[in-house]
């Protein structure tokens, strides 16, 4: 193991060099580093955002070489401590065989870094065989079982402007509108981000901090709504659309929530639409996560999302593994 470990770098918001940079924006991984890549350019150059916040970055190459394979991320944000995440770096094959030492060594990097607590690790995300390594790797070492049942079992998709379905069925509403989120929606719009946080246990936010959540996605131009005018007159939010995570090149679809009252009449799936030929405008992708058991899947496929159905050969598994929660404490993303 020792020569493992070795093979391990670590970083903090100072000392992201450039060849770590370079991989993380290379045109081969920058979609699949969505997770990873826009909160380390933040905190990057933004000394001042979350000062003495964790954040702390892992960075694997093959032993003996400068060739970088994986990079974990161990950081927080606004409302809490993000899981880690792992992102490998093509071209790598993702057998069980060669995915043991590397997440191994990572493990014990964790362990031996100053002041690390094993209960700082309540998940990791990554795609499928890279969550599963890790999270074997670190029920052996750290001697925290996983969960049963993993948090979050999604399909990674992506839409660029020649997969992009830009017209679809029109509004059957009388008086919508399609726009960014103002500073005037902060109610409605925390409310709706503690709703959805309810589907998602047990990751629900208070409504503190729902309310912080609606408030930086406001003022980041982070969030859309599809709002609409009641009988009496009265306005309403039926759908948000939420891309909290924005590089040069792929903005990630973050958030879709619909209200159950507003459902199945294709609101969210005209606000996606929307939202995404807005962040093609600027952006060469736009990623999203949906879980595999979503029917949301269907209204993606149908905007122009691709490899969302189980028998393409393309479709990615990303997984959220947990674990034990009386040996962990939990955080939020």
């Amino acid at each position: 193991m020792p020569g493992l470990i070795s093979s391990v770098r670590r970083f903090d918001r100072t000392s992201i060099p450039d060849d770590v940079w370079d991989v993380l924006r290379n045109r081969d991984n920058v979609a699949r580093a969505n997770v990873i890549l826009p909160h380390a350019e933040k905190v990057s150059s933004h000394q001042e955002f979350l000062p003495g916040s964790e954040q702390l970055w892992l960075v694997y190459s093959e032993p003996t070489t400068s060739n970088i394979r994986f990079i974990l991320s161990c950081t927080e944000g606004p409302l809490g401590k993000y899981p880690l995440f792992i992102v490998p770096i093509t071209p790598i094959k993702l057998t069980p065989e060669l995915l043991q030492g590397p997440m191994e060594a990572f493990c014990e990097a964790l362990l031996n870094e100053v002041d690390f607590r094993r209960q700082r690790v309540f998940s990791v995300f990554a795609v499928e065989p890279v969550a599963k390594a890790f999270a074997s790797a670190w029920e052996k070492i750290a001697e925290i079982k996983c969960m049963n049942e993993p948090y979050y079992n999604a399909f990674f998709s992506m839409c660029t402007p020649e997969t992009l379905v830009r017209n679809g069925p029109q509004s059957t509403d009388d008086d919508i509108e399609l726009r960014l989120a103002v500073p005037q929606d902060a109610d409605k719009i925390s409310k709706l981000c503690q709703e959805f946080s309810n589907t998602s246990p047990p990751f629900i936010l208070s409504s503190e901090q729902a309310s912080e959540e609606a408030r930086l996605l406001i003022e980041n131009g982070q969030v859309w709504v599809y709002e609409i005018k009641e009988a009496g007159g009265e306005t309403d939010i039926a759908s948000i659309v939420a891309a909290a995570r924005q590089s040069d090149t792929v903005a990630a679809i973050t958030k879709v929530y619909t209200p159950e009252r507003w459902q199945c009449k294709g609101r969210a799936e005209r606000l996606v639409r929307r939202v995404c030929r807005e962040l093609l405008k600027t952006h060469e992708q736009v990623v999203l996560y949906v879980s595999a058991n979503n029917p949301a899947r269907k209204l993606y496929d149908r905007v122009g999302f691709q490899d969302l159905r189980k028998e393409t050969p393309g479709a990615e598994r990303w997984l959220e593994i947990g674990f034990d929660r009386a040996e962990v404490e939990l955080g939020h993303w």
